[in-house]
């Protein structure tokens, strides 16, 4: 007798299950998302202590405001506007107290337990160079306007198509294109200046 395995849960039905009270959902939601969410953090805000505050808080609101979510929804979605206005809040804060996003260094560049556990087998001098240029990018990132870098980092890195990011920015796809352009110009120029050329 065949046996089917039992479809692993979408992130909307253990979304569907906090709202019930299993708090045990958001763990999974935590496994499959932390990663990319820190990611994406560090992406806006350079710092990796900062990133995971945020990522902490966005489950935290997560956990807390679980009704909120409306059927139909998409988790992700949900996720990134959470994430992205405590980043933008953060930034703003920053900004009152006459602070600059930091630029990373070698102790505080994307740390090598949170972004590179999956990579240990990869050639050191190679690695080396891919986190050195990766620095590079976060830091060129810090250097164009807020709403082109969001855009750039759920495109490019984050791999998120233009309906979704408009969803997730609360804009039209068309001006989302227009940031995207705009922002890889800004970008490349940034690099090109540091004698990196493109990302």
């Amino acid at each position: 007798m065949n046996v089917h395995p039992v479809a692993a849960p979408t992130d909307e039905d253990l979304v569907t299950a906090l709202q019930a009270g299993d708090r045990s959902s958001l763990g999974t939601l935590v496994a499959r998302w932390e990663r990319p969410l820190f990611r994406f953090a560090y992406r806006l805000l350079a710092r990796p202590e900062d990133a995971r505050d945020i990522c902490q808080e966005t489950f935290l609101r997560i956990l807390g405001k679980a009704d909120k979510f409306r059927k139909g929804a998409r988790f992700s979605t949900w996720m990134y506007q959470i994430a992205l206005n405590l980043c933008r809040d953060h930034l703003r804060r920053e900004r009152r107290w006459g602070l600059l996003i930091a630029e990373p260094t070698e102790s505080s560049s994307e740390p090598k337990d949170n972004l590179d556990r999956f990579q240990a087998d990869d050639d050191p001098s190679e690695e080396v160079e891919r986190r050195e240029r990766m620095t590079a990018v976060t830091r060129a990132l810090g250097q164009i306007p807020p709403e082109q870098r969001e855009v750039l980092v759920l495109k490019e890195f984050e791999g998120l198509k233009f309906r979704e990011i408009a969803d997730i920015l609360g804009c039209p796809e068309s001006t989302v294109k227009s940031r995207m352009y705009y922002g890889l110009s800004g970008l490349k120029a940034v690099l090109t200046r540091q004698g990196l050329g493109s990302p």
